[in-house]
């Protein structure tokens, strides 16, 4: 491996996978002065011709090409085909950015954690949502929280399709639940339905943690408006996030003896930097190859959220 110590030297990166995801982070790779976007992969070979064609760099169809001409890559694969990618590079001794979830089932997950550690390279999960700087801002403020609310929803729009609801959408408030509690996971009770495809579409799932907390989580993608709402209760402070227009707002009460015990209740807007989070995420990922460090998401964290995700799975299968 290239050592990037040096400011002058751009990192080698390549992006297996040329569909929408696949894009995306692409263009923020090339929007980063310490990258060079060495090439896009993917088995459609016309896919990833126009879409190395836009960014200017090289195409490939076979992925393996790709890996030995670079340091690092994102796998933007469809989730099934996490595993076999990933595998392929972490073997290759190149650093990879997976999408989240980290694999399409807990025996792939936990095998590519097992390889990420015997590979001694970086490997990074791509849950955007911790990167939203209302969530970032959050996790700064609150301590010991009580019981967590989140409501993620929104239209279906055929991408996604291939696996669940909890796969493709409640992951994210999975895994932020997770990261905010710290404790683990003692019982998971859910209900569940398919509407528009032969996946379950809608979700919601009771999570109980060790410490006494609870998370009650909500997903759906047949719903008619978009919706990322994510709350926290804590001790005399609840504190609302809006993901989508990434705002946050705290409520404090506080018991004040001139009002015969009654909780006064004071509201304060937070102000929050926008950002754009997938951006932030691989400018992190950038950062961190460059530089040394412990990725914000690890593969652990993919592995914790994936097993949480799949007890929920396994309660709406049940019923």
């Amino acid at each position: 491996m290239t050592s990037h110590n040096n400011a002058v030297d751009r990192l080698k990166i390549g992006v297996i996978g040329a569909g929408f995801m696949g894009e995306l982070h692409a263009s923020h790779y090339v929007a980063n002065d310490a990258v060079e976007l060495i090439g896009i992969a993917d088995i459609v070979p016309e896919r990833a011709q126009e879409t190395a064609a836009k960014f200017h760099c090289e195409w490939y169809e076979n992925s393996e090409i790709l890996t030995e001409k670079v340091d690092a890559v994102s796998i933007a694969v469809p989730s099934t085909a996490h595993y076999d990618v990933a595998e392929m590079c972490l073997r290759r001794k190149v650093h990879v950015l997976i999408e989240k979830p980290l694999a399409s089932s807990l025996q792939e997950a936990e095998s590519i954690v097992k390889l990420a550690k015997s590979s001694g390279v970086t490997c990074m999960v791509g849950h955007q949502e911790r990167f939203n700087p209302a969530i970032m801002e959050a996790s700064n403020i609150v301590v010991q929280p009580k019981y967590v609310e989140a409501h993620r929803q929104g239209r279906f729009g055929g991408r996604g399709g291939d696996v669940d609801v909890i796969n493709d959408l409640m992951i994210h408030d999975i895994d932020l639940a997770l990261a905010f509690v710290k404790a683990p996971v003692t019982s998971v009770s859910a209900l569940g339905t398919s509407v528009v495809t032969s996946h379950v579409d809608v979700v919601n799932a009771q999570i109980e943690f060790e410490n006494g907390a609870v998370a009650n989580v909500t997903a759906s993608r047949v719903a008619v408006e978009r919706q990322r709402i994510f709350q926290v209760y804590s001790h005399h402070q609840y504190m609302e996030l809006d993901l989508l227009n990434q705002t946050m707002v705290i409520r404090t009460t506080k018991e004040n003896n001139e009002y015969d015990g009654e909780a006064v209740t004071v509201e304060s807007k937070v102000d929050v930097t926008p950002n754009i989070t997938l951006k932030t995420e691989i400018n992190h990922y950038v950062e961190i190859l460059r530089n040394g460090g412990t990725p914000h998401v690890t593969v652990e964290d993919g592995l914790s959220a994936m097993k949480v995700a799949e007890l929920v799975r396994a309660q709406v299968n049940q019923d």
